[in-house]
């Protein structure tokens, strides 16, 4: 028996599964060569690789998962981000759009980590619960940012587990997942604690707030405060910065 869908109890498929950058980008874009990084661990090598095309998949979730609610979700980045994505037009984010992206969001931030050898970050029924109803656990933080590199399209898949080893304060024994993801020029990050032990998991969850000097660069946006939130943002990073906010929850943040 292979591994389980992360989303359903039926079988994750063995090869193939869902695409880390979705296809419909492949389908907009001219055959070209693209610059790609993924990462499933902050302390794992970051690996690079220039393709033709950006399809690589990860076999983290089963053929009716993937060809069904994954694929709808899909479809509504696309319809409303899509032009932001590869073209860099403005947007501003309501209500229904920020639930659209913190599912898309956090979805790819679950197939990522699924397919990491030790426990999933995320529970089963957290994870179930998304495939019904789009619930994102509670606690979970979410910014939308801008990138321009020098590539044309550049494509970042970072996926870590920070543990602050904060002994005798409230966060000790906690841990977070800390997840940055960069299609064309919307990047979007997640971060969400969860007790290591089991057996503290019933205590009350608390999360980091990351220093002030990056709100011109990032915006929060889930939970979505109600306010309308404009992309980009007054600052975008380039080549040269993007790492430092992909692993700005290693460095200062504020309790």
């Amino acid at each position: 028996m292979g591994r389980m869908c992360a989303f359903c109890p039926a079988d994750a498929v063995e090869h193939g599964g869902e695409h880390i950058w979705d296809n419909w980008i492949n389908k907009a874009l001219p055959a070209t060569r693209y610059r790609a990084r993924r990462r499933y661990s902050l302390n794992s090598t970051i690996i690079e690789f220039d393709a033709n095309s950006l399809n690589e998949k990860l076999p983290a979730v089963c053929p009716q998962c993937n060809s069904g609610w994954m694929s709808a979700l899909s479809l509504k980045v696309k319809d409303r981000f899509g032009r932001s994505i590869l073209e860099g037009e403005p947007f501003s984010l309501g209500a229904r759009d920020a639930v659209i992206l913190a599912a898309f969001t956090f979805l790819k931030a679950v197939v990522t980590n699924y397919i990491i050898d030790y426990e999933p970050f995320f529970t089963r029924a957290a994870r179930e619960r998304f495939r019904g109803d789009l619930t994102i656990p509670p606690v979970t933080k979410m910014w939308f940012a801008a990138f321009r590199g020098r590539s044309r399209l550049s494509a970042k898949n970072d996926n870590g587990i920070i543990d602050p080893g904060w002994q005798n304060s409230p966060f000790d024994g906690l841990e977070f997942c800390s997840y940055s993801y960069a299609i064309g020029q919307l990047v979007v990050q997640l971060f969400a604690p969860r007790w290591k032990h089991i057996s503290d998991r019933g205590k009350p969850l608390l999360s980091l707030t990351p220093h002030a000097h990056w709100e011109q660069a990032a915006t929060l946006f889930w939970p979505y405060n109600g306010d309308h939130l404009s992309w980009p943002p007054s600052k975008y990073f380039g080549d040269d910065t993007i790492q430092s906010f992909i692993e700005r929850f290693t460095r200062n943040v504020n309790l």
